[in-house]
């Protein structure tokens, strides 16, 4: 029985590819502050990202190391602390990571197979309807500072295959920007935030989780791949779905620009900004998304 380890195996994404990875047969460990409170059949091993600490025993025996952990950035003001804990918490992860399994190699124990990274379509900036794929150029603003330095994060050993992630916004009812973006509308304020011609890429949470085992189960699979939809919206297009799917019409004047950056400062770059991205490299790689269709994906979800 094959081994993986998943560092935020208990997160939104990870708690869910725990579950499929147990289904499959797989042994699935986590790494944790907390790993006695990891449940399901998870086995936990502590780790503190932030001190460098970590039982390096997680690592003996994996085939596969999934690094999904990081602070969330919707979470908290960006002020200058808060933008220092974001990108640390990226950045150190991937540092004590690396440096786990290059002891572990010095040791001759056998590396894994795989190594699944996330990071996040924040690396492009906000680039207006340009369609933009893996050999686009970085963009400017915190998040593509962040996602930059996060890339950059880790000298992780040459012989193990490398899978980059760059993530989407995530659509699921268990949390997430879908709740947020839902609340106004349930409350009949439902509007389009700035000019409302701005790219969402989106992806269902189905859908990212059979990218990631897609991504450990296939050996050509291998380098920076965006892990998006192919159906990339503008946020009036996406909002005025969601619209329909809940109930609720998009009724009242978009929120200027000027009046989200008053309210969120800089943090505004997540709503205004935006960009449009391309699936191409992955779905030429063999995979089939199951929910591509904005509308299918908001159907399947509001269903469940």
């Amino acid at each position: 029985m094959k081994a993986i380890l998943i560092t935020g195996a208990s997160g939104l994404v990870g708690s869910e590819l725990s579950k499929d990875l147990l289904k499959k047969g797989y042994e699935v460990r986590g790494l944790s502050r907390n790993p006695e409170r990891l449940e399901g059949g998870i086995k936990g091993f502590y780790w503190d990202p932030e001190s460098g600490e970590m039982d390096h025993s997680a690592l003996k025996g994996i085939s596969s190391l999934v690094h999904l952990a990081g602070e969330n950035i919707a979470e908290g003001r960006w002020t200058e602390k808060r933008k220092r804990e974001i990108i640390e918490s990226r950045t150190r992860s991937c540092d004590v990571l690396a440096s786990a399994l290059s002891q572990l190699a010095a040791e001759g124990e056998a590396l894994p197979e795989s190594l699944i990274l996330a990071s996040a379509i924040g690396y492009y900036g906000s680039r207006g309807d340009e369609l933009l794929d893996e050999e686009s150029s970085p963009g400017d603003g915190f998040l593509a500072e962040t996602t930059l330095a996060w890339e950059q994060a880790g000298q992780f050993p040459q012989s193990v295959r490398q899978v980059r992630l760059r993530i989407g916004v995530v659509l699921s009812r268990q949390g997430g920007a879908l709740n947020e973006m839902e609340r106004p509308l349930k409350l009949f304020a439902g509007a389009v935030p700035g000019s409302g011609k701005q790219y969402l890429s989106w992806i269902h949470h189905s859908d990212l989780v059979s990218i990631i085992l897609f991504s450990i189960e296939n050996s050509s699979v291998k380098g920076i791949y965006n892990a998006v939809s192919p159906d990339p919206r503008t946020m009036d297009s996406f909002m005025r779905a969601l619209g329909r799917e809940v109930g609720r019409p998009v009724y009242l004047p978009n929120v200027p620009g000027f009046v989200l950056k008053m309210m969120l400062g800089e943090m505004s770059e997540m709503v205004l900004g935006g960009a449009r991205i391309s699936s191409a490299r992955m779905e030429k790689a063999g995979f089939r998304f199951q929910h591509g269709n904005l509308e299918n994906a908001l159907s399947d979800l509001y269903q469940r």
